[in-house]
Order: C-alpha cells, then structure tokens, then sequence
C-alpha cells in the first residue's frame, strides 16, 4: 500500500484530506509541525504532501531536507501562496508538484495518482538496475560471484586487513585435469562439474566469506577475519568435501593454494593473490588433490605480478 505523509498544521484541511486519501486506498500518517514531520519521515514512504506555513518553520526547508535524502520520492507542496514566485521557489528547493490552497479535492487526488505512478515506475527501474547490477557481478554458469566482483572484494578486504590489521585468507581452487572431464564425458558434464563444486563450496562457507569464479576451472574465496592455520583447516575440509561430492565424471578432485596476511607480509592485494597462486601450483605439482599454503620467499620472486587473466580450461592443471 501506498504511504503518504500529511504535513499540515490546519486540521480541518488534515482531517478533509485524510479522510479522502484513506477512501482512496492510501495508508496516511499526519504531522502538523517539521520536528513531527522529521520523525515520520525516518519510516518509509512513497509521497509527501508539504503545507508551507508551520508553526515551527517554512516547508520549503523540510522539502529541501527530503529531497537530499530521498530522491526517488514524491514531493507535493499544499499551500495558500499562489504567486509565481512562490511555486518556482518550490520547484527550486526539490518539490515534484505545487497545488494552491483552496484546491479542488478531485484535482489533487489525481495529481497525487500521477505522483504514486512516477514513485512505482522509479522502484521498477531502481529494481531492475539492482538486478542487472547483480547479474553483472554473478557468474552465469556457477551463480556464484564472478572475476570483476572477485577483483573489487579482493581490494576492499586488503585494505581493510591493513588499515585495521586484521587477518584475512585467500584460497585458491583448482579443479584438477578439467580438460580430461570435458575431452573424456563432454562439456555439458565439465558444466555440470563446475556447479557441483561451486555448491560444495557454497555451502562450505560462512555467510561472511566470498565464493568466486575467477577463470575457467578456477575459484576464489576470500576468508575474512581468519588466520592462516584456520584458513588451511577450511582448505582441507574444501578439498575432501569436494572429493566425496556426487559431481559425475567419476570422482572429481580439486587443488588449493592458500595465502594469508599478516602471515606472509605481503603489501598489496596484488602479492596476496601471486602468493596464493604460486601454492596453487605448488598443489598440482606435488600431485593434486592436495592443500598447499604460501611460502614467504617465494615473494621475493614477483613483486609485480597482478591478478592473472581469467583462464579457459587449461589443459594440465
């Protein structure tokens, strides 16, 4: 149901006009001054009908006040100064619409209605760009967090664990001899492969943490507030979660290469990653299906290495 918000100090023209929007269908709250007004304003509400001449203040200050906090919504203004002065200074301070008093009862109702139209239309759109932002950010295939999300979380979270000086993890995931599942069963099974560890993992993870494809048969989680020994924990509970999961394609397997901070001392969200990916090739070299974690030293090697370019089913990892 539609909120309106009556801001007007004259209660026969309150009572007439609550009256008239509740037969309409409209849930209505009063206030006959700015200090009432404000607090009704802090709940939600589609549209506001503003009287100029308060006991405690002008409604233009109350309208320039919702305007800057609420954009989307609609703003009405009801008042007895007709001048073209005073309805372009309305406009000025944010107001949608400006209705003189006395107003004709059936001329404000469907302006009112124009105004609840344009509020559903903009929750629509708003919607709709939500949606599309978020699609944007999800991986089709998987329906988890995609690379351009992975590389926005990933810079937000290391400064975070910086500035604060706070733990954080990343794990590094491989699913080991991809290319052979989809050569040997077909790339409908290699998708179906790919769902079934982004569940496992999914489901394996706190609410907290980030679960991403970042590349082909790759993916990335990012553990917030967790050290490297339990981060070695979550990795080993991943893999052999992963190893008994009903995948087909016979028994699927996964390698993980994990790097924490403050445990290796990197300085940007650059070294993390290179440090988590060199344990991840660490994993597939020393025989897959495996937990390996970062070694100090190995990031005197690359101190420049950025987020490598999604892959696309290597052929023997």
């Amino acid at each position: 149901m539609t909120t309106i918000i009556l801001v007007e100090d004259d209660a026969n023209v309150s009572h007439l006009l609550t009256r008239q929007l509740q037969r309409a269908g409209y849930s209505i709250r009063h206030a006959s001054t700015m200090a009432e007004a404000r607090t009704l304003f802090h709940e939600e509400w589609d549209l506001a009908l503003l009287d100029r001449g308060l006991p405690d203040g002008d409604g233009l200050e109350l309208c320039r006040e919702l305007r800057a906090c609420s954009p989307h919504r609609y703003i009405l203004m009801v008042t007895g100064n007709d001048s073209d002065e005073a309805k372009l200074e309305g406009f000025r301070y944010g107001a949608d619409d400006y209705v003189t008093k006395p107003f004709q009862t059936d001329e404000l109702l469907a302006r009112i209605r124009a105004g609840v139209r344009i509020v559903a239309l903009q929750k629509k759109l708003l919607e709709t760009n939500r949606r599309l932002e978020e699609l944007s950010l999800t991986d089709s295939l998987t329906r988890v967090a995609n690379r351009r999300a992975f590389d926005e979380r990933l810079a937000t979270a290391f400064e975070h664990a910086k500035r604060y000086e706070r733990p954080l993890s990343l794990v590094l995931v491989d699913v080991d001899r991809f290319k052979r599942i989809n050569d040997e069963h077909g790339h409908d099974a290699g998708d179906h492969v790919l769902r079934c560890v982004a569940d496992v993992m999914a489901d394996g993870s706190r609410h907290s943490d980030f679960v991403a494809r970042i590349g082909g048969e790759e993916f990335a989680v990012l553990l917030g507030e967790t050290p490297l020994f339990e981060s070695m924990q979550f990795g080993e509970k991943l893999r052999c979660n992963v190893a008994v999961a009903q995948c087909g394609a016979g028994q699927v397997t996964i390698s993980v290469g994990i790097a924490n901070m403050p445990h290796s001392r990197v300085t940007s969200a650059a070294e993390l990653f290179h440090a988590a990916d060199q344990a991840l090739y660490r994993a597939k070299a020393n025989g897959r299906n495996r937990v390996e974690i970062e070694r100090r030293h190995e990031l005197r090697e690359s101190r420049t290495r950025w987020l490598p370019p999604a892959r696309v089913e290597s052929s023997s990892r």
